[in-house]
């Protein structure tokens, strides 16, 4: 069988442990690709099989378009990296990025605090202007771009701070004079502004993520992002599957690879239904759902609130 499928030895365990440290972490709950497009030969193509004939090539590109799709919802494939930000307080995004699933600093204690999206600015590309404000054209007669959006310049150097005064004359009910700055003034506070652990821009066409002026320089930032899980798909020995949804993976294969097909294309619906049934089951199987968790929250439930 494959290598992913070895015995546990000593190249399993870190050198605090007494082994060698040499194979990957936690490999052992997942298989790599290779081997998932070896055993679907094996268990699905040939003589007497449900597929007589079916290259490798084309086994091997309905296995990334499993892993692909199934990255998304299933595998529950996120990643996690964390940076200390310049002065120029912006993230460039990973290479294998999808999309978002969280932005956290970390406090003192450790503790990873959110941060929210702008409700009120978004990315935009500022065009470059002569001293008439008429647009700047290259050699070709294409818009010439400015370097830096001066709405991102303005939205990463506002100081949006409430000062003590200000404060200090809402509390003591000045809240009517014209001069009063606090957020929302006399009518209340806007929920998507009561967030004091910051805001960010996504800028997807540059690669950028820019922060405001709450988080200072040198503070660090992690990203938690969904990837396709096809990062290093050159080399299917590092693309990985757990193996909880490997039957999943495997039937979604055969149904793509049935419907194309005259000869099978009569059990395509069968395999269909099949492949929706294991796709649950992974599902299922990687909610990671404890039951000691979650009587731990249920216990929250059964709190008296006095009046």
């Amino acid at each position: 069988m494959a290598i992913s499928r070895k015995p546990l030895d000593v190249d399993n365990y870190s050198a605090l442990d007494g082994g060698n440290g040499t194979a990957i972490p936690g490999y052992y709950r997942r298989t790599n690709l290779n081997d998932i497009i070896n055993n679907f030969m094996v268990a699905y193509v040939g003589d007497g099989k449900v597929l007589t004939k079916v290259p490798r090539y084309e086994i091997a590109f309905w296995a990334q378009k499993a892993v692909q799709e199934f990255s998304f919802d299933v595998f529950h494939s996120e990643k996690a990296i964390e940076i200390q930000l310049s002065s120029l307080r912006q993230m460039s995004l990973p290479s294998d990025y999808v999309n978002y699933v969280r932005l956290s600093y970390t406090d003192q204690s450790g503790v990873e605090r959110t941060i929210l999206p702008s409700g009120t600015t978004r990315a935009n590309q500022g065009v470059a202007q002569d001293e008439n404000y008429h647009y700047l054209y290259d050699e070709d007669g294409n818009i010439v771009y400015a370097e830096e959006s001066e709405t991102l310049q303005r939205f990463q150097n506002s100081e949006n701070t409430v000062t003590t005064e200000e404060a200090l004359d809402y509390y003591n009910g000045y809240y009517s004079f014209d001069t009063f700055g606090y957020y929302g003034r006399r009518y209340g506070t806007t929920p998507q502004f009561q967030n004091i652990n910051g805001s960010f821009v996504l800028d997807l066409t540059a690669g950028q993520i820019y922060f405001d002026s709450v988080i200072p320089q040198d503070t660090y930032v992690t990203l938690r992002y969904i990837s396709d899980g096809l990062g290093d798909n050159g080399n299917f020995d590092n693309v990985y599957v757990p193996k909880m949804a490997e039957d999943a993976v495997m039937m979604s294969i055969l149904y793509n690879l049935s419907k194309l097909r005259s000869a099978a294309g009569a059990a395509a619906p069968l395999y269909k239904q099949e492949a929706a049934a294991k796709m649950r089951n992974a599902k299922i199987r990687l909610s990671n759902m404890k039951i000691e968790e979650m009587t731990n929250i249920f216990r929250n439930k059964a709190k008296w609130i006095k009046h």
